[in-house]
């Protein structure tokens, strides 16, 4: 479950921002595969430029700490109710320098293991693009990560919105992690940060039988909230996300962007 809350669109200046995104250039053009990068290290594998391609995102070398904006973080942790409330200006120089529509979400991650009953990547995707030609085995993410809202669109269009750490559940601290779980079990609801894009995407030929055949894709790579999303996962509790949603980055049209928006919104107007 995910609802939109709030959003507003601003131009960020990513002055102090160790995050970026990449598209290396091949022969003078932009290249076909995209990666967000952290301290100048490939951190994620994001998809290729191509909307006719599977959706994936593949966890890298790079992918290895949080990226946490020391002045906000008591914001952050009492959790907010509007953007208004939040820094804006002040995060906005941690994030890569570009426009973004930035959105506050409320949502209940639900954790999922690569291959097990609810990854995208074994089923939805699997039964869309098929599997890989020659292991004729599904997208491997090399990573955990969580899942939120699968809403319908349309007749054959569905908005899937995924939620994807830095680091592993391992490395969290169970001092931080219990005091966040007392915390939402108790109602509240701390905001975690990331940066987002938005990918649609349907194969060229739609085989009989699926009868999802474009997939709009909301992938949010934590910057900061890793404690926060686990023991929400955990305590099966919402928790609220402030997501930059990279405009130019994702393989999406501003149309595209407002009708997923739009979504998300209606399903708060819902609750």
């Amino acid at each position: 479950m995910s609802a939109l809350l709030d959003t507003t669109s601003i131009k960020a200046s990513g002055s102090r921002s160790v995050v970026g995104f990449e598209q290396p250039a091949h022969e003078g053009y932009a290249g076909w595969s995209r990666y967000l990068t952290l301290d100048g290290e490939k951190a994620y594998f994001i998809g290729g430029a191509c909307d006719t391609c599977a959706f994936v995102f593949e966890r890298m070398g790079g992918a290895s700490r949080n990226v946490s904006p020391g002045e906000t973080a008591d914001i952050l942790r009492r959790g907010l109710s509007r953007i208004e409330d939040a820094p804006i200006s002040t995060i906005s120089e941690f994030v890569p320098g570009g426009s973004y529509r930035v959105n506050l979400l409320q949502l209940s991650p639900t954790l999922v293991t690569p291959g097990a009953e609810l990854d995208y990547f074994a089923h939805e995707q699997a039964a869309l693009w098929g599997t890989d030609a020659f292991w004729g085995l599904p997208h491997h993410p090399k990573t955990e990560y969580y899942r939120a809202a699968s809403i319908p669109l349309g007749e054959s269009r569905r908005l899937f919105e995924f939620v994807v750490p830095m680091f592993p559940k391992g490395w969290l601290s169970k001092k931080t992690l219990t005091s966040y779980t007392d915390r939402v079990s108790n109602g509240e609801r701390p905001t975690a940060l990331a940066v987002s894009v938005l990918d649609v995407r349907g194969p060229t030929t739609r085989e009989e039988g699926p009868e999802v055949t474009e997939h709009w894709c909301l992938s949010h790579y934590l910057l900061d909230g890793h404690h926060k999303t686990y023991a929400a996962s955990q305590a099966g509790k919402p928790i609220t996300l402030l997501s930059f949603l990279a405009t130019a980055e994702s393989m999406a049209t501003e149309e595209n962007v407002e009708q997923a928006l739009e979504a998300l919104s209606s399903q708060g107007r819902a609750s």
